[in-house]
């Protein structure tokens, strides 16, 4: 699994449900040649089990166009055949009519199953979305979703009906989106709405089709987050005729409009044809200009970071994931001058199964060989977590400890330094690693069972801030705010990290030390990370003592005392 996720971004189970890597084939086909792929088309017999070769060949035929459409529609229709239906999507494309077309007949493959039994349509319903996916691949987009929503956009008229009052027995029905693109079912008798479906026509063929309609929208919007935010982190870019049939879909629309794109040289929010800026001026856009969601990066470039921030809060603005108040991590003066690997997390302990869980939500990949690794299909990137373990040993018992982060290439396994990695991709490699140390950390101290150990500190911090007279010093959650004279600072409980609002990750590396640059605890056992992470909110929230207020931008290595 962690050899082929080097080559494709699908898993194991995805491959074997019948998914194809239509790129990954076609590098493939490409590298071989037409004459000796042949050889491996004929020769692949000996090796693989009589259905799955015969699959194979069909997807290797439909992929060069040896079965065309009309083919493979006849077979779909009188025998249903499931690899047929697999490959469907594969059959090379010719314009935007022939993907509506083969969307829709899909579609109508799905709805002409539910004339048999459950396990069938269950069979049938999962392959349709299998083919989907393969579609949406062979027509260029990156995700289904993304490529669903798309169609839909296409099939608006069919949509729109639903949200069209229409008489059931004696009640009124229709599809109802408020402002956040949530989706439910309004029914309506004498002008007085009803809080649930009435038994008279709980099983009326209308209500059944609302009921899986409204389904599908819910099912999107909770999809559409991480689909967003996955676009952000992989700079996918959009056009801007696309992004206006996708502000046309009710589920797609809300999130769009609470969202900063990046078009050119401009931010803004998309409306229309356009961008509008913080200052309310709308730019418009040429039809062939390219949008993508802006990363923090973008925004700290611009130097519009701030100005973005206070207009979310002037107008209360609750965006669908943490775009514009984003964590943002660039790489110090220590990691550019190191070039190959950064040792910002070195030392921290971790707990493993809670560590790998967390990655694996992230979208890496853990293996016992291998290590910890995240791979970036776009551009070509893998980036590794070394960590320190005595396995097969006494010390076995040990958490892991994260000693550095490398990347290489994908291709060519060679290592990429640092300075040559793109900005988004190491900041949110960062960030991911960050929320693992944060979260999955093994704590020094073993805390009262009835607080965690962030608890605890929050306690003991806002102890010693009322001692020390900090006014500027407010707790929230898990995180410390501080409003300082040369700007404003969030300290995370946890890993003691700092962020400086609109100008990205503030580095301040402590030194341990079991004899000096300790602060006193009263009431605790020693915990250096509480009196680092003291120290830290000390420093800032003190910072109009600092004598040369440009060592925040340069700041590498700071002694605590």
């Amino acid at each position: 699994m962690t050899i082929v996720s080097r080559y494709s971004a699908l898993t194991p189970e995805e491959f074997a449900m019948g998914s194809f890597d239509i790129n990954w084939f076609r590098e493939a086909y490409a590298a071989l040649g037409e004459k000796r792929f042949q050889m491996v088309y004929e020769s692949a017999k000996y090796i693989g089990g009589g259905r799955i070769h015969k699959r194979a060949q069909i997807f290797v035929d439909a992929v060069l166009g040896r079965i065309t459409v009309g083919q493979a529609e006849q077979v779909i229709t009188e025998k249903r055949n499931k690899d047929y239906v697999l490959s469907y999507g594969l059959i090379p494309l010719n314009d935007k009519e022939e993907i509506l077309h083969r969307y829709e007949f899909l579609q109508q493959f799905l709805k002409e199953s539910k004339q048999f039994g459950a396990q069938r349509r269950d069979s049938e319903g999962k392959v349709v979305t299998i083919s989907l996916k393969n579609l949406a691949r062979n027509a260029g987009f990156a995700d289904v979703i993304r490529f669903t929503w798309y169609m839909e956009t296409e099939k608006i008229r069919a949509i729109a009906r639903f949200l069209q009052p229409r008489l059931v027995g004696e009640y009124e029905v229709q599809i109802s989106i408020n402002d956040l693109g949530k989706a439910k079912m309004v029914i309506t008798r004498d002008d007085k709405i009803r809080k649930s479906i009435p038994a008279v026509i709980r099983k009326d063929e209308y209500i059944v089709e609302l009921k899986a309609v409204i389904k599908s929208l819910k099912e999107q919007h909770s999809r559409a987050r991480s689909l967003l935010e996955k676009a952000m982190e992989s700079a996918a870019e959009f056009m801007v005729d696309e992004l206006q049939n996708l502000t046309l879909h009710p589920v797609f629309a809300p999130f769009l409009q609470k969202l900063v794109f990046k078009c050119g040289d401009k931010l803004g929010y998309f409306q229309d044809s356009g961008l509008i800026d913080v200052q309310g001026h709308l730019h418009p856009l040429n039809a062939d200009a390219r949008c993508l969601v802006a990363h923090p990066v973008h925004l700290f470039e611009s130097g519009e970071w701030s100005e973005f921030q206070r207009d979310i809060f002037r107008r209360q603005i609750v965006q669908p994931f943490k775009q514009v108040f984003r964590e943002l991590y660039l790489p110090n003066r220590d990691e550019l001058a190191e070039g190959m690997s950064s040792s910002r997390y070195a030392g921290h302990q971790i707990q493993p199964k809670k560590a790998i869980a967390l990655l694996q939500s992230r979208g890496w990949v853990a293996d016992y060989y291998e290590g910890v690794q995240k791979v970036d299909y776009q551009e070509n990137i893998i980036t590794h977590i070394r960590l320190l373990a005595d396995w097969f040993s006494p010390a076995d018992v040990e958490a892991p400890t994260i000693e550095g982060v490398q990347f290489s290439d994908r291709r060519t396994g060679v290592q990429v330094a640092i300075a040559d990695i793109p900005p988004v991709i190491f900041s949110e490699r960062m960030r991911d690693i960050d929320l693992v140390v944060s979260v999955a950390h093994v704590g020094g101290v073993d805390p009262e069972a009835s607080l965690s150990t962030i608890e605890l500190r929050s306690l003991l911090v806002g102890e010693m801030v009322r001692l020390l007279k900090l006014k500027n010093v407010e707790l929230k959650g898990v995180h410390a705010f501080i409003k300082g004279s040369l700007g404003e600072y969030i300290v995370h409980l946890g890993s003691g990290l700092v962020q400086q609002l609109a100008r990205g990750a503030l580095f301040i590396l402590p030194v341990h030390s079991q004899h000096r640059g300790r602060i006193f605890l009263p009431f605790m056992d020693d915990d250096p990370k509480t009196a680092e992470i003291i120290s830290k909110i000390t420093l800032l929230a003190e910072d109009h003592k600092i004598k040369d207020p440009s060592i925040l931008e340069q700041i590498s290595r700071t002694r605590l005392s």
